[in-house]
């Protein structure tokens, strides 16, 4: 009998481990671009970080799932698939551990992105009130 029951728990146990201990949001399936490529710039001229920075978009979606986009030093972006919508958008900033310790600077994308249908290409401008 123990023999028959300890597979039971077992399996039990992993049916919990799988479905987690609350309620999951599961990402509902829309349209989606094939890629997400852009730049980010200020008052139109493309902005660059220092190689050591580790600086990230992230993007709220309005439905409410989020997506980190990693920026390279450059100031450029090249992922691959990205829903299509409206998002609220934040730029993150990481200088390592010779910054102060805390959260990563962080800057808010005035008026934030839309993603559209067939479009691959954006340009993010930081607006007026950004500092590198």
């Amino acid at each position: 009998m123990r023999i028959i029951l300890s597979p039971m728990v077992f399996a039990s146990l992993l049916g919990l481990i799988a479905l987690g201990c609350g309620p999951q949001k599961e990402y509902q399936a829309g349209p989606t671009v094939d890629a997400f490529n852009g730049k980010i710039v200020h008052d139109g001229a493309p902005v660059a970080f220092p190689a050591e920075e580790k600086v990230q978009l992230k993007l709220f979606h309005e439905k409410g799932d989020s997506f980190n986009v990693p920026i390279k030093a450059d100031g450029t972006f090249q992922i691959g698939w990205m829903p299509v919508g409206k998002y609220s958008a934040t730029l993150l900033r990481d200088k390592g551990q010779a910054a102060k310790k805390g959260t990563p600077g962080m800057h808010s994308v005035p008026g934030g992105l839309t993603i559209k249908e067939g479009q691959t290409e954006y340009v993010i401008d930081l607006g007026k009130s950004w500092k590198l």
